[in-house]
């Protein structure tokens, strides 16, 4: 599974409000389509630059960061962005170094959200607690060593309800509008352009993956180009095989990329879904 820690989560552990190893803390499966303070629907995406994102009274301020996923139609809109031009109802979409996300094609679907990680709320399950599925569940076994956050394997026993698209991690204090949200943990992940890639190349260099990439997956980056995988990329990989870019892309620019095997999203049918960390060598998160 790929992970995003909240702005709030990841500045608590610098200054002590969290403990990995000593804090109660708790996971959530989430239903990321249900409207709370933290997380709303998406009703347009421009096909612009940038792309303005339309989300009736979201409440995002400019340089939060914000998880767009589902957006049909416009896939550039799509990623981990900071919030820029905001008004009540929309906003613009930059990455982290503030360039303008461009748009790749028509907004489609009314299956877009975008889910807000800070810095200007709270960050505390109160705000992201209208989205649960099923019922939250402690972790056990933390350990935390290099900075690297692990546990053991999580079930959430007899779950029924809504799809999930994600999962979140926070300190239980037992009471929701003081218990502070860690990471937001999704099947999506961010892919970076390491070397400019020309129109029409069928490589594109990228920063190492995280994880695995199926064969076939349509990448769309923040410049509105677009390149479908020829063949599948592996963790660790520095390369992708790809049948031809439609334009040239910039190092850089970046796509999200849903993880081979994450097992999300997925559909509650009343059975236990079990919950096992990645493997790999940043476990839950890193710091």
């Amino acid at each position: 599974m790929t992970n995003a820690l909240f702005e709030n989560g990841r500045n608590n552990y610098l200054t002590g409000a969290l403990n990995w190893t000593s804090d109660t803390v708790s996971g959530a499966l989430l239903d990321l389509t249900q409207s709370t303070a933290s997380c709303k629907q998406i009703s347009g995406a421009t096909n612009a630059t940038p792309i303005v994102i339309t989300a009736t009274s979201h409440g995002f301020s400019n340089n939060d960061i914000v998880y767009i996923s589902g957006v049909a139609g416009n896939l550039a809109a799509n990623g981990y962005w900071l919030v820029a031009s905001a008004t009540t109802n929309t906003f613009a979409i930059t990455d982290m170094s503030g360039n303008n996300v461009v748009g790749s094609g028509s907004y489609t679907s009314s299956t877009g959200r975008a889910v807000n990680m800070g810095p200007s709320i709270s960050n505390n399950w109160s705000e992201l607690s209208g989205c649960l599925v099923g019922s939250k569940t402690n972790l056990s076994g933390e350990s935390a060593a290099q900075g690297i956050a692990n546990a053991s394997t999580l079930t959430f026993t007899s779950v029924s309800g809504n799809p999930c698209q994600a999962l979140a991690l926070f300190k239980d204090t037992g009471t929701a509008s003081t218990s502070k949200l860690i990471a937001l943990i999704s099947g999506d992940f961010i892919v970076t352009v390491a070397q400019n890639a020309s129109s029409s190349s069928t490589t594109i260099y990228v920063d190492p993956l995280k994880y695995g990439i199926a064969n076939g997956t349509v990448l769309t980056f923040s410049n509105g180009a677009s390149a479908t995988l020829s063949s599948g990329a592996s963790a660790g990989a520095r390369s992708l095989s790809v049948s031809s870019t439609a334009a040239s892309i910039s190092a850089g620019n970046v796509a999200l990329a849903p993880q081979t095997n994450s097992g999300l999203p997925v559909t509650p049918n009343g059975n236990n879904i079990v919950v096992t960390w990645d493997t790999g060598s940043n476990k839950i998160f890193k710091l």
